[in-house]
């Protein structure tokens, strides 16, 4: 796995599956308040703009990745370097989104019980806890996380130089996310 949007989305895929179930989570037990349903909107509306960002962003990214092979290199260096770690802890973002999509479907389903959806949650924290456990094994490694704080540095320099617009994106996402808190 040395593609870089493949890299991205194991960290992207734990990140989705804990918002799917909260989302999931939450529906169930939402009132239908008007200020309820506002902040909800809301959110949506600040979730699409940083949708949209993160898109940019990305295309960015990757536009700057085919322009410059020693920062596409020092990616795969560090990709190889996380996957060994990964792999050497049990670190599977994969098997963790095919739980939760089967845990979602659960807490979806009409014929699910509270008490069953109460230990559906229960079951999908305890993995989520797992993974998480995981991955701060993973990023507890100081040369690894040095390696990866090189290659944010490299990356961040080298998209500003190849889009000016990049340092604005990364201030409005900055500025949504806090909003989204």
């Amino acid at each position: 796995m040395t593609d870089s949007r493949t890299f991205t989305a194991r960290f992207v895929k734990s990140i989705s599956a804990a918002l799917l179930i909260a989302a999931s989570a939450i529906s169930l037990h939402a009132t239908a308040s008007p200020v309820a349903a506002d902040s909800y909107s809301e959110q949506q509306r600040i979730a699409n703009k940083v949708g949209v960002i993160q898109q940019e962003l990305a295309a960015i990214k990757q536009e700057t990745l085919q322009a410059n092979p020693d920062l596409r290199q020092q990616q795969l260096d560090f990709e190889k370097a996380f996957e060994a770690k990964a792999e050497k802890v049990g670190y599977d973002p994969d098997s963790f989104m095919a739980k939760a999509k089967e845990i979602q479907d659960e807490l979806r389903s009409a014929e699910t019980t509270q008490e069953q959806q109460a230990k559906l949650i229960k079951e999908f924290n305890h993995a989520k806890t797992v993974l998480a456990k995981q991955r701060e094994t993973i990023m507890s490694d100081a040369a690894l996380m040095d390696q990866e704080e090189d290659l944010r540095k490299a990356t961040y320099t080298a998209m500003t130089k190849h889009d000016p617009k990049t340092k604005a994106l990364f201030g409005s996402l900055d500025q949504l996310i806090k909003q989204m808190q």
